[in-house]
C-alpha cells in the first residue's frame, strides 16, 4: 500500500466542538421558551418535551464524543500532526491510510468502516490499543476520565433503550451523582431529570458554585478532553 501525506487532524476536533455548541444552544433556546403544564391558550411547552430534547441533545454529544476519538486515533495513527506539531510518538510505522489505520487497529485485514466498528465507547480499550502502538500519547488523559464517561454511556443507554439493564446502569449513575437519602430515586427519575439537576459532585468545584446542570457540565468535560486529545 503505498505511502501520502499523513491526514489532518484538528478539523476532527474542530467539529466535534462545534456540535457540542450546536447541543448547548438548542438546549438553551428550549429552556428560555415559556413552558405549560396544562392546556392552555398562552404560548408555552410542556417541561417533559423541553427534557426531551435535553436528551436527544445529550445524545447527539455523546455519539459525535465517539466519533470524535475514532477519527483523531485513525489519523494519528497515520501520522498526522496538529497544526500546532503535536502527534502522538509511534513505537513502528504509521499507518499507510486511514483505511490502513482501521485494519490496524480493529485487527482485521478486511474490516470496512461502514459495516463494522470500533470500541470507542469504551475508555479501556482506547488507551489499550493508544499505549500499543503509541509510546507516548494524548489519550493518557482518559485515563482518569473514564468514570464520566461511562457515566455518560449508561445515561444516553437509557435514553436509547429502555432494556432492564439500561435502567439499572443509569440509576447506578444517578445515584453516583446525586447520592440521595437511603440511594433511592423517585420513581419514574429519568435521563432529563438527571441532566437538568444541578451538580453536586464529581465535576469540580467551579461546577457546583455556578450550578450548571450535568448536561453543562458534560459538555463543558467533553470540551476539554477533546483539547487534550488533540490540542489546539
Amino acid at each position: 500500500m503505498p505511502s501520502g501525506r499523513p491526514a489532518k487532524v484538528d478539523h476532527v476536533r474542530d467539529a466535534f466542538l462545534s456540535e457540542i455548541a450546536a447541543a448547548t444552544s438548542l438546549v438553551s433556546a428550549m429552556q428560555a421558551l415559556p413552558t405549560k403544564v396544562r392546556p392552555s391558550n398562552n404560548p408555552g411547552i410542556h417541561p417533559k418535551y423541553v427534557g426531551q430534547v435535553v436528551e436527544l441533545a445529550f445524545m447527539g454529544v455523546v455519539a459525535s464524543w465517539e466519533e470524535f476519538i475514532e477519527r483523531s486515533l485513525v489519523r494519528f495513527l497515520t501520522g498526522a500532526r496538529t497544526n500546532n506539531g503535536y502527534r502522538p510518538t509511534l513505537k513502528a510505522g504509521k499507518a499507510d491510510t486511514i483505511q490502513h489505520a482501521y485494519e490496524l487497529l480493529s485487527l482485521d485485514p478486511d474490516y470496512k468502516p461502514d459495516r463494522s466498528y470500533l470500541k470507542v465507547s469504551d475508555p479501556k480499550w482506547v488507551r489499550k490499543v493508544a499505549d500499543f502502538y503509541f509510546s507516548a500519547h494524548s489519550f493518557s488523559a482518559l485515563q482518569n476520565a473514564s468514570d464520566l464517561v461511562k457515566h455518560a454511556n449508561a445515561i444516553r443507554n437509557r435514553v436509547a433503550h429502555d432494556s432492564t439493564k439500561c435502567k439499572a446502569d443509569f440509576k447506578a449513575t444517578a445515584i453516583h451523582f446525586l447520592q440521595p437519602a437511603n440511594g433511592q430515586l423517585k420513581q419514574g427519575y429519568g435521563a432529563a431529570a438527571l441532566l437538568q439537576a444541578p451538580v453536586q459532585r464529581h465535576f469540580g468545584q467551579q461546577a457546583i458554585q455556578q450550578n450548571k446542570t450535568h448536561f453543562i457540565a458534560y459538555c463543558d468535560f467533553f470540551r476539554d478532553m477533546a483539547s487534550k486529545i488533540v490540542p489546539p
